[in-house]
């Protein structure tokens, strides 16, 4: 009798890949992932790898019991079905891990191409072994399917080799932790795939998924799930965002959201772990509320709680007990810890998670500057009053994204500018409107929302060259001495703002003195330094400066003295209360002679009748602004209150 040679092949490897994959696909489907750009590929690739494997399986089912279940075509149709679902897999890793570049993005089209020259070639490949008979053998006591394996690991191996490639020739281009993940776990995977052919026809051993699936289960792990936090219990932003955009609109639901207010870790002293574990405290006190009860933790001090009742008296029971939760804490506690607690229903306007945040953070900000706890519940009116904040908040940032210096949102009137010793005007301010649809929303308005987001230089830069473009119209006809622009406090202390201004006004063709700039105290306070060298490069290119809004923050004469400032502008409100009280008329006057003394021009802002106008003039102003010697108007008519120069 002859030995039986044939070795079953062993496949518990496939299904451990198996259980990971089911398991993975069940976190994707139940769980709230953070759906980016490259997570289809996860997605898809996990189906694939989810269908190999079964047919893996089947195909190493039929290798070991040949006699009851071979059939060639069948068995054929096994081995291709297998092997185009693993060249799905292939494209899904290799799609992945080059689309985490946003540069690879741009080159998207190459790319599938190069895929697309790949895989004729894999096909090519799987023709001719299928002509030649040579990926399997038949045998009576079993079926040889080495030769197979060893087909689509060498073509894994190459798949593999070409993403590092890839990822290594665009190292700049990627986040570090992409290509830790890439420099590990590819060498591991190729060494993987290199064990698996040699191990299946020695061992008759396969285990291929592992090669796959984890690369998925990582990837879902490092860029895609919303872990909780072990300790609080909490979520964090992404699934917050998740959640809010899959059902607003879809059902009712309630949000409290709630900004805590303490002082640095280090006022805690010795207490800094009874203080985290009292905190955990509140995070099971507030789940103890109600069982569906979601927290989510946006940031170090801005927690979400999403609330899912049908009924506005039970929202108002639960928000009650949230802010008892919070004052019982608040009580208990040896350092001063104070909130904000804003809650309200989540209205189907909101449309997105992104609007939703603003929201509750727009109402959040009424209270931030307070130094106590607040418990506020969402009026009707409050999201009339938030939409034109954020349709300003839009139209910023569409027009930092646009950067075109001739956007006709951006509206720049003036304001001529009275000389007391000419008794003409020889200068103007530039003063920016935004105009949002048929509404022109003031500055007072607009610039604090632009300051916050980040917008406003794109505002400086646009205003500046519009002003800088109506100069060069201006100076071969009219005599003025310069139209002034306001840069903001946050752009003058910022490193490139000497370039960028440099690169609007450098545009024209026009006496550089005729362009000046206006600051507030404030940009003199917030990054002394830094400000300080921006204005001085500025002044040596020929611009002077203007200090706006004296007297409204806590200037110091030395300080102002020290700084590149040619003009002091007078805030209006030390006008109104000199004309008021002797004792500020007294402080007024000083300051006046001293700045005089020191070689610095003066000028009042906010003149608005005779008696301002008389008391200016006897104080000594040099210069006047204000309503009552001429109103803003578009800034190609300021030119009418200018003396034309004599032509012949």
């Amino acid at each position: 009798m002859v030995e039986n040679s044939f070795i079953s092949y062993n496949y518990i490897g496939e299904l451990a890949g198996l259980i990971m994959a089911g398991l993975l696909l069940v976190l994707l489907v139940y769980t709230k992932p953070k759906k980016t750009y490259v997570f289809k590929y996860i997605f898809y690739g996990i189906i694939f790898s989810v269908a190999a494997i079964l047919v893996q399986i089947s195909i190493i089912h039929v290798a070991n019991n040949p006699d009851p279940y071979f059939n060639r075509y069948c068995f054929m149709g096994q081995i291709l079905v297998f092997l185009l679902l693993y060249n799905g897999i292939l494209y899904c890793i290799f799609s992945y891990v080059n689309m985490m570049s946003i540069v690879r993005r741009t080159q998207r089209k190459e790319f599938h191409l190069m895929y697309a020259v790949l895989s004729v070639v894999y096909v090519a490949g799987v023709i001719i072994e299928i002509a030649s008979r040579n990926f399997y053998r038949y045998d009576v006591d079993g079926i040889d399917i080495s030769h197979f394996v060893r087909y689509y690991c060498g073509a894994g191996i190459v798949c593999a080799i070409i993403c590092f490639n890839a990822t290594l020739t665009n190292r700049t281009n990627v986040a570090r932790v992409i290509w830790h993940a890439v420099i590990i776990l590819v060498p591991v995977d190729i060494v993987l795939l290199a064990c698996q052919m040699v191990i299946v026809d020695r061992f008759h051993s396969v285990f291929m998924s592992m090669s796959y699936v984890p690369v998925f289960t990582i990837g879902y792990i490092l860029f895609h799930s919303n872990p909780y936090d072990e300790m609080t219990g909490s979520q964090n932003v992404y699934g917050l965002i998740a959640y809010l955009d899959k059902f607003i609109g879809k059902k009712k639901m309630f949000i409290s959201y709630v900004e805590l207010k303490y002082p640095n870790v280090e006022s805690f002293g010795d207490n800094v772990d009874e203080i985290y574990m009292k905190a955990v405290a509140i995070c099971r006190s507030l789940e103890a509320i109600r069982p569906s009860f979601k927290m989510y933790r946006v940031s170090e001090e801005r927690y979400v709680n999403v609330i899912e009742v049908e009924d506005y008296k039970q929202f108002s029971v639960i928000i009650n007990n949230i802010r008892g939760v919070l004052d019982g804490a608040k009580a208990d506690m040896n350092v001063p810890i104070n909130y904000i607690m804003i809650s309200g229903e989540v209205l189907p306007e909101l449309e997105t998670a992104t609007k939703c945040r603003q929201y509750f953070e727009y109402l959040s900000r009424r209270f931030k500057d307070l130094n106590s706890s607040h418990f506020y519940v969402v009026k009707p009116t409050d999201y009339d009053d938030f939409i034109e904040e954020y349709e300003i908040a839009v139209t910023l940032e569409d027009i930092r994204n646009r950067l075109d210096y001739e956007d006709d949102r951006v509206l720049v009137y003036a304001q001529p500018i009275y000389s007391v010793e000419t008794g003409s005007f020889r200068a103007a301010e530039a003063l920016t409107r935004l105009k949002i649809g048929n509404k022109i929303i003031s500055p007072e308005k607009f610039i604090p929302i632009a300051e916050e987001s980040g917008t406003i230089h794109a505002i400086t830069c646009i205003v500046l060259d519009k002003v800088c473009k109506a100069i060069e119209q201006f100076e071969e006809f009219y005599d003025f001495d310069a139209i002034s622009v306001n840069v903001s406090s946050k752009e003058i202390s910022h490193e490139n703002v000497y370039t960028d201004l440099m690169e609007v006004i450098e545009k024209y063709y026009f006496d550089i003195s005729k362009i000046r700039l206006e600051i507030t105290e404030s940009a003199m306070f917030e990054n002394y330094e830094t400000a300080n060298e921006n204005m001085n490069s500025l002044t040596r290119a020929g611009i002077q400066f203007y200090l706006d809004d004296f007297g409204t923050g806590y200037s110091s004469f030395e300080r102002v003295m020290n700084c590149p400032v040619k003009t002091i502008k007078f805030d209006k409100t030390l006008l109104y209360k000199s004309l008021d009280d002797n004792r500020m008329d007294d402080i007024m006057s000083y300051m006046i002679e001293v700045f005089k003394k020191n070689g610095f021009i003066t000028l009042v802002e906010g003149v608005e009748d005779e008696s301002q106008s008389q008391y200016s003039l006897e104080r000594g102003f040099e210069y006047i602004q204000g309503y009552h010697y001429a109103k803003p108007e578009p800034l190609e008519d300021i030119k009418k209150y200018f003396p034309r120069k004599n032509k012949f």
